[in-house]
């Protein structure tokens, strides 16, 4: 079931919740109106009724009139019970009458405030028990109210009967309130479930055709641009920078691809051609075989070292646990400056600052070697007889490791780039110039793995500065 039927579903359902209330509101509401008309009529009914005789008197004898004892004082005599006398035409709503056994209608009150006479041939004048009931009018549409109470035996029923024009009135009233709050509820859940199509459902349809459009093979198709403040707005926007960050991942892989078939390419075409050229008769004169081979030599360990640092790349990308022990920091940076010194006797480097014997950090000591290693060797590959420094600071929490060269510098657009995997400052990739690229890149990656960062400040003529900021205890995640 989709969204937009359950919440039609779930509106549907709300106004027959309030029909049935409604329903049950009016009919109890109209049962307790008539429960008080019935009431009122039953109050009205001994207006008909005959007045009793005093218990014990004589017919037509004066109450209060008996023979005294001789001798006894004459009592006086009670004043007379005046007769229950119901007035001809009194201000009432109410008719009076008594139905004979044949039939017969007398009727003994009408009031003045009746809109028209009820219709009572329909009472039953045998009834044996009082009936209540509703009579229609005998001219006209007002509907009555009438109680029938049995007489005598013999006599017929007494019939009391009132206009229930209150009644329907009022349920009327109350039927209209509903209707009216009715179509008011309807309008509101219409004007709701607009608002929920329009700003919720109709803007994730929209996303969904673009989905389906993209999966169709179209991958230029972007959701629209919706309220950023609202679900569906964020959703498109987070729909959107998904797309984007495919491509952007997607077209880091065809340079890493391509670039990696350009490094790859070039050793494995000189070696080939080695071959090519030793297998055609080249290559036999005294000496140039192992002259041919040493090329080939370099080429291949080009080549390896390219797929070590891929290799090295992969295992970082995965998440592989490092190898961390606490290292001296000060005894780390002179490894690094004695390496590069025995590499490049000539070269420049020393420490910026003294750095405590005491500071430590735990790291992965072979890749953190690697990465100033790396650094230091950019710096004396890209310069012409730079000055490199090495300086550590720390805090509480953290241990910052910086190169520092004096050399050209780099360009803005170039430093953005830098840590990108086979970029190069240098884009004809001359061997003279530097390596394939994947340095800056596995720095990056070290740093990332040990939780810290690495930053790079420079400008054209002002050197570079190389940050690597790691915290002084790793926790693998």
């Amino acid at each position: 079931m989709t969204l937009r039927t359950r919440i039609l579903s779930g509106f549907g359902f709300l106004l027959i919740i309030f029909a049935a209330l409604a329903a049950v509101v009016i009919l109890v509401q109209r049962n307790q109106l008539v429960d008080q008309v019935d009431a009122q009529l039953a109050a009205a009914t001994p207006l008909g009724r005959p007045p009793a005789a005093r218990p014990g008197a004589a017919p037509g004898a004066v109450p209060g009139a008996g023979d005294a004892p001789a001798g006894a004082r004459p009592a006086i005599p009670e004043p007379p019970i005046p007769e229950q006398q119901v007035p001809e035409e009194p201000v009432s709503d109410l008719w009076l009458g008594v139905i004979a056994p044949d039939g017969t209608v007398e009727t003994m009150s009408v009031g003045l405030l009746l809109p028209a006479l009820p219709d009572v041939s329909s009472v039953d004048a045998s009834a044996t028990a009082v009936e209540t009931g509703d009579l229609s009018a005998a001219d006209g549409d007002v509907s009555f109210r009438f109680r029938a109470e049995p007489r005598e035996p013999g006599d017929g029923v007494l019939v009391v009967a009132t206009p229930r024009t209150d009644v329907d009135q009022a349920v009327q009233r109350l039927f209209l309130s509903f209707l009216l709050g009715g179509l008011l509820l309807v309008a509101t859940l219409g004007a709701l479930a607009v608002w929920l199509f329009r700003l919720g459902l109709w803007p994730i349809s929209a996303v969904t055709e673009t989905a389906r459009a993209i999966r169709s093979g179209d991958r230029s198709q972007r959701a629209p641009e919706l309220d950023p403040h609202t679900e569906a707005g964020e959703l498109a926007l987070a729909f959107n920078q998904m797309l984007d960050d495919r491509d952007e991942a997607e077209d880091r892989l065809r340079r890493f691809v391509s670039d990696a078939s350009h490094e790859l390419r070039t050793p494995l075409t000189s070696v080939r051609g080695y071959l090519d050229l030793w297998e055609q008769g080249a290559f036999r004169a005294d000496g140039a075989t192992e002259d041919a081979v040493r090329r080939m030599q370099s080429e291949s360990g080009r080549m390896a070292t390219l797929v070590d640092d891929l290799l090295q790349l992969a295992r970082l990308d995965e998440g592989q646990p490092l190898e961390t022990s606490e290292v001296a920091i000060a005894q780390l940076l002179e490894d690094v400056a004695a390496d590069a010194r025995a590499a490049r006797p000539t070269a420049r480097i020393a420490m910026a600052d003294v750095v405590p014997p005491d500071l430590r950090a735990e790291l992965d000591h072979q890749r953190v070697q690697q990465v100033l290693a790396g650094l230091v060797s950019n710096a004396l590959s890209h310069n012409d007889d730079p000055n490199v420094w090495l300086r550590a600071t720390s805090d509480e929490t953290h241990v910052e490791l910086a190169v520092v060269d004096d050399g050209r510098g780099m360009s803005a657009e170039d430093a953005a780039r830098a840590f990108d995997r086979f970029h190069r400052a240098d884009g004809s990739r001359a061997r003279s110039t530097g390596g394939s690229g994947l340095g800056l890149s596995i720095a990056k990656a070290v740093a990332d793995r040990h939780g810290g960062t690495i930053e790079l400040v420079t400008a054209p003529g002002e050197g570079c500065t190389f940050t690597l900021r790691l915290p002084r205890t790793v926790s693998e995640s």
